[in-house]
């Protein structure tokens, strides 16, 4: 008496590779990992613009007048200018390209504007640190991540914008947001 034995023959073994293939592949494209990357860093960043903006408030309610960053790089008072927030000025110059940061909004670039605010004056009773965008891990000096300028974001540019709009309102704002969001809170 002769035992049969039987195997998976190649045909079979490659339809249940095929298979098992196409299930990977589609749940790959159902998680979409890199819109969840995105998605999380626009949390972040939202969480990271309230928290600034909740800074400066706060100070400003504790001194009862307007906050206007360090004297090195204040806080412009003109309505449209827009300013990237740096927790060091050292080295920065707005009028050479290759010096400002960049953000991607209206920065008044022309001589003798301020296209940086430092923020580093504020105490750790307000805000522990400067938060930095989280596009820093991924951003290379020269690797093009500045949109307006070459201070790639996480050497001295923190990513964020402030705005003094007009009668003292302050906006913050994230320079660089994924998927051409608009992360900005105004008080």
């Amino acid at each position: 008496m002769t035992e049969n034995k039987r195997g998976f023959t190649l045909v079979e073994l490659l339809i249940i590779l095929g298979i098992i293939g196409f299930l990977a592949a589609a749940i790959l494209v159902a998680i979409d990992p890199v819109n969840r990357l995105q998605n999380s860093r626009n949390a972040r960043r939202w969480s990271d613009v309230g928290m600034i903006l909740d800074a400066v408030l706060k100070k400003q309610s504790d001194d009862l007048s307007p906050y206007n960053g360090a004297i090195s790089a204040p806080l412009v008072t003109h309505a449209s200018d827009v300013q990237v927030i740096v927790n060091d000025d050292a080295g920065i110059s707005c009028d050479d390209v290759n010096a400002r940061p960049g953000c991607g909004k209206m920065l008044d670039t022309s001589a003798g504007k301020g296209c940086v605010a430092n923020l580093s004056d504020l105490p750790s009773t307000y805000i522990a640190v400067i938060p930095t965008d989280p596009k820093e891990a991924v951003c290379v000096s020269g690797s093009g991540c500045a949109t307006e300028g070459m201070l790639p974001i996480g050497e001295g540019n923190s990513g964020y914008y402030i705005h003094r709009t007009s009668g003292n309102r302050i906006e913050i704002g994230a320079c660089q947001p994924d998927q051409d969001a608009m992360i900005s809170v105004k008080r």
